[in-house]
């Protein structure tokens, strides 16, 4: 894996940087209610248009541009549901218009995106199944953690696709959700360590304290080696590189949600401070990752077959 972005990669993250930055971002957040959003139709309308949703080739090993460009789109924490559209869907031949929802089979509560998909990704033990959300039935359901979700009542079997491999999929799902994990942790810290340098405190920056800087370091040590690892996982489209991937993304939610909040003390709790817009992403995606299945005993089985 070469860790230098080579011209083509340099060119794409410009373009989506630009695009970004006219149709996402806070202020577009906020506008469309915050913690509470509504799905941004005009974002993945515009990532549409662009190519970028589009990006890795059906059925792509190395989806390593992909999970760039999604990258981006976290970190100006775009309401889309644009991971599974860039990184699970190339694994699926049937064509998709439309936003999707991804569940395993057998779940029940709030689901990402589920009452604005076209249509819900079901998978299975031993099959993948898509259903047709004009088939289902769904509600909204509003939470506090900063992104739109639905709960199914009424789900159909749908119809399996063929020659799909219900792990290639799990494990690209892992992946989409180890990115946006990264994007949301990276917004979250960049505003902690902007936050310490402003602020004074005994007379001095706060972040000019050393147990503040300790903090915010084992925060970036963190970080970086799970975006690494997912970038790995996207480039190389190994099932336990996936798995090793989400798991150290999810231990570096748990360091960076605390820390950050611990340093911006009570002005990340209010509504008017950015913070929570991203931190609050972390637990409902910890949450989705965990009812796929559970990464670190993935990984376990995966590379010494242990059950």
């Amino acid at each position: 894996m070469n860790f230098e972005l080579d011209a083509d990669q340099d060119a794409i993250l410009g373009a989506v940087g630009t695009l970004l930055s006219r149709h996402a971002g806070v202020e577009r957040l906020r506008e469309l209610g915050g913690d509470r959003p509504a799905y941004d139709g005009d974002l993945d309308g515009h990532l549409d248009s662009a190519g970028f949703a589009d990006i890795a080739e059906p059925g792509a090993g190395n989806r390593l541009e992909a999970a760039l460009v999604q990258e981006a789109i976290a970190m100006s924490l775009g309401s889309v549901a644009s991971a599974y559209r860039l990184l699970v869907l190339p694994s699926i031949p049937t064509p998709i218009d439309g936003p999707v929802a991804v569940i395993p089979a057998g779940h029940s509560g709030p689901v990402r995106f589920a009452a604005d998909a076209s249509t819900i990704v079901v998978i299975g033990d031993h099959d993948v199944r898509l259903v047709d959300a004009v088939e289902t039935t769904s509600k909204q359901t509003y939470t506090r953690l900063g992104w739109p979700a639905g709960t199914i009542t009424d789900l159909p079997y749908g119809k399996v696709v063929a020659d799909v491999r219900p792990s290639e999929v799990r494990a690209w799902v892992n992946v989409a959700l180890a990115v946006e994990l990264v994007g949301a942790m990276r917004f979250a810290l960049d505003l902690s360590v902007g936050y310490v340098i402003d602020r004074e405190q005994f007379g001095r920056a706060i972040g000019s304290f050393q147990a503040v800087q300790h903090g915010l370091a084992e925060c970036a040590v963190a970080l970086e080696g799970a975006r690494w690892m997912t970038l790995e996982a996207a480039w190389s489209g190994d099932l336990t590189a996936a798995s090793l991937a989400l798991t150290h993304a999810l231990d570096a939610t748990e360091l960076v949600f605390h820390r950050t909040h611990q340093y911006c003390g009570a002005i990340g709790f209010t509504q008017e401070y950015d913070l929570h817009l991203a931190t609050m992403r972390l637990p409902a995606l910890r949450a989705e990752a965990l009812a796929h299945e559970r990464p670190t005993a993935a990984s376990v089985s995966q590379i010494w077959g242990v059950v």
